[in-house]
């Protein structure tokens, strides 16, 4: 096989618990219209994407004076809503904030002010901000509290889960889908063999979990790869690229976590922060197009563990900061808006800044999980799944119509 050693037992340990049972992986589901189940994608940039040059404030003139060598200029961000712009590496995306299927969140945070890319992680992967106690994720809650236990019901695309999906309900991290099959001459052959091998162990729990990872591998290979967009040749199209596969073959995804890391940028902001605009909508919107009518289930959420401080450095950066944004795309959001709590821009001036630094998170990004939970994913019960926090409807940003 391709997969490396190492690779394979964590495919084969994220699914533990099924392995008593061979084949628990790919349990017939109760009968359903194919391809109705709504799916949710969290798609994280990790480092603290900078939301005032990606979603750019262009018609506050504090924007330009705190930033005067880095700030995305007027006349080239693109227009969204005469106050808000696009950078412009995020150009493939502007036609689907048009049609209505983009919604972009700004000034989002938490009750937390850390700076610390570990813990605001962690505090947004686990949906408890300054609570270290707490190591489930929100989307593992999600799938426990929705009665969803087969493994590939969520699903990591990379090799170790992300902590979004990591607890006590069994979860799939799947590397490159074309490395997951056996390879060279004779590939049947060779599945066959292998699945003889553990049949006969005299080991149930080592000969399920080679039963249950030969049953994934055969399950990847009857799936379509071809993709019906160009994708960035980049890790986030190869990630997006498969995950379109799996939700287009239809075999149960109902969540899914994507990383796109490298967004730390404390020097050489607008060069750096170009390239990973322009990946990161070029993956987006091959995705979406790649979908098809699938897209009108699937739901992107795009999140950052906090934004970056209002005034740029000196060596032509942004340092870690507190307002931040999100993106949602979807063929269910009621997009083309820039939300805002109470729909009112919380000020750049040093007066309304968070400790007088940074830009002030005015929505809860909770709230946001808990309108894509209900809302989307049709989970009316979120009693579970936000330590310490009641999500209330009235509180939620209005994502969808």
């Amino acid at each position: 096989m391709t997969m490396s050693r190492r690779s394979f037992l964590k495919t084969a340990s994220a699914s533990f618990g099924a392995l008593v049972v061979p084949g628990a992986l790919l349990r017939a589901r109760p009968a359903r219209a194919l391809g109705t189940d709504p799916v949710l994608v969290a798609l994280y940039l990790r480092g603290a994407a900078d939301g005032l040059s990606l979603v750019v404030p262009h018609a506050d003139p504090d924007y330009y004076a705190a930033r005067p060598t880095i700030a995305v200029a007027q006349n080239a961000a693109i227009d969204l809503d005469g106050f808000f712009g696009f950078h412009p590496a995020l150009a493939p995306l502007e036609s689907w904030y048009r049609s209505g299927r983009l919604a972009l969140l700004h000034a989002c945070g938490s009750a937390s002010g850390t700076r610390s890319h570990f813990d605001a992680q962690d505090f947004m992967e686990y949906a408890a901000p300054d609570d270290k106690r707490i190591a489930v994720g929100w989307l593992n809650r999600f799938l426990t509290a929705a009665g969803l236990s087969e493994p590939i019901s969520g699903i990591t695309m990379e090799n170790a889960t992300a902590k979004s999906l990591a607890g006590p309900r069994l979860t799939l991290s799947l590397p490159v889908l074309a490395r997951l099959g056996p390879y060279g001459i004779d590939s049947s052959q060779r599945r066959d063999a292998i699945r003889r091998i553990f049949k006969h162990t005299g080991y149930p729990i080592l000969g399920a979990t080679g039963t249950n990872a030969m049953d994934l591998m055969d399950l990847i290979q009857t799936i379509d790869k071809t993709p019906d967009a160009a994708y960035p040749s980049s890790a986030l199209g190869g990630a997006l690229q498969d995950l379109a596969s799996l939700i287009k073959a239809d075999v149960g995804v109902r969540v899914a976590a994507v990383n796109h890391s490298s967004w730390d940028h404390h020097n050489d902001e607008v060069s750096r922060l170009n390239y990973m605009a322009s990946d990161l909508a070029g993956g987006l919107a091959a995705f979406a197009t790649d979908l098809g009518s699938h897209f009108d289930r699937t739901v992107v959420c795009v999140m950052t563990e906090f934004g970056r401080r209002v005034a740029e450095n000196g060596a032509g950066g942004s340092d870690h900061g507190h307002g931040g944004i999100m993106m949602v795309l979807g063929g269910s959001v009621a997009g083309g808006r820039v939300l805002m709590r109470d729909g009112a821009w919380p000020g750049l001036t040093s007066d309304k800044l968070f400790e007088g630094i940074d830009l002030a998170g005015t929505t809860d990004w909770r709230d946001v999980f808990a309108e894509l939970l209900d809302r989307h994913m049709g989970l009316s019960d979120l009693s579970t799944i936000f330590p310490d926090f009641s999500a209330d409807a009235a509180n939620y940003p209005g994502l969808f119509a």
